[in-house]
């Protein structure tokens, strides 16, 4: 998938036959065939020619064939983030890049146009040594251990969402920035102690019920006392731009969508809007459509507007699944940029399973 052109008749001869692709850390086995180490790292013959495989069998090709190693090292390659490329990268969707992807809901992973690609070209072994290591669309594992892989070019915008930022708060179960709790728990005091009193109704203490509610108040009375002036609400409105519109609209043909970066409103979260610019396909001619997708317990109110469109949810039902407007706002024409606003107007439910 990323050998050059002018390479791809020297490369098949250094094919490995079980995954298909130019070895890997080759072997090479008693019998002359060659293999990425990791493909026959558990067989007990060859899968070519089914010779058995005794002890010091297979040897390191960089040890007993430096000139056919060296004929691997200088193919020409690109970049598995090239254009051209016909690499297929991990799903973004669950593996989570923050950056914007295309998505396309009619055709195959493999047939996905780039948007965004890497123009680096060069020798095989320059590729394993040096460009990975710093190529910028590479995916990497999140350093904060999240086990979300992200482009590398992209782990700042994930910081901001990274689960390794947030913790959750045991009585209302919001996502709180870490370090943020304290001030969390004065600014939702009132909505924790409504809580509490629905939870200890349940269970029906009598006098233990009463003299649990006297503290509670006691210690809302004392934090109310104690705030030297109100802390801002989290923020509820979120603005995403999306740029270079005009190839995004000759990139993305009706029925494919771009996705935006997650989102946390109000704490809750994360949101992601999935914008098509031509039109999902159900929509009318001239029209694009916007979606929306949250976190699976949450229902709510929420306002979506497209410069002077503008749309208001009698109630969103988010549990994981995405909602929005077919007929949403025209197609941008003659635009460099179209910024898309979602407001979280009012919370109005939480599923069970939450």
């Amino acid at each position: 998938e990323i050998v050059h052109p002018d390479s791809r008749g020297v490369a098949q001869q250094f094919e490995c036959s079980v995954c298909m692709c130019v070895v890997n850390e080759p072997l090479q086995t008693v019998c002359d065939h060659i293999f990425c180490a990791e493909c026959i790292s558990t067989c007990l013959a060859c899968p070519t020619c089914r010779t058995a495989f005794g002890d010091g069998a297979c040897k390191p090709l960089r040890d007993c064939n430096r000139p056919l190693m060296r004929m691997i090292h200088n193919l020409q390659v690109w970049c598995p983030y090239h254009a051209e490329s016909k690499f297929v990268p991990p799903d973004e969707d669950e593996s989570a890049d923050d950056t914007e992807i295309v998505e396309d809901v009619d055709e195959p992973a493999a047939k996905r146009k780039r948007v965004d690609s890497c123009d680096w070209a060069g020798s095989y072994s320059d590729l394993l040594a040096k460009h990975l290591a710093m190529c910028q669309h590479h995916f990497v594992p999140c350093p904060r251990g999240c086990g979300r892989q992200v482009r590398r070019g992209g782990l700042e915008a994930h910081a901001p969402v990274c689960a390794k930022n947030f913790e959750t708060c045991k009585l209302c179960h919001e996502a709180v920035r870490v370090g943020d709790m304290s001030q969390h728990r004065q600014d939702k005091a009132e909505l924790h102690v409504q809580l509490l009193e629905a939870r200890l109704a349940e269970r029906g203490d009598g006098g233990d019920l009463q003299r649990s509610l006297d503290r509670i108040h006691e210690r809302l009375a004392n934090l109310e006392s104690a705030r030297v002036q109100p802390s801002l609400p989290a923020p509820s409105i979120w603005r995403w731009t999306v740029t270079n519109m005009p190839a995004r609209l000759a990139a993305t043909p009706k029925g494919r969508s771009i996705v935006s970066p997650g989102a946390y409103l109000c704490g809750h979260g994360p949101f992601k809007m999935k914008y098509y610019p031509n039109g999902n396909s159900q929509a009318p001619h001239g029209m694009s459509s916007l979606f929306c997708e949250g976190p699976a317990y949450l229902a709510a109110r929420m306002r979506f507007s497209v410069g002077d469109w503008s749309q208001s949810s009698r109630r969103f039902h988010s549990y994981g699944s995405a909602q929005g407007y077919r007929l949403g706002p025209p197609v941008p024409i003659a635009v460099d940029s179209v910024t898309i606003v979602m407001e979280l107007l009012q919370i109005e439910a939480f599923s069970e399973t939450r």
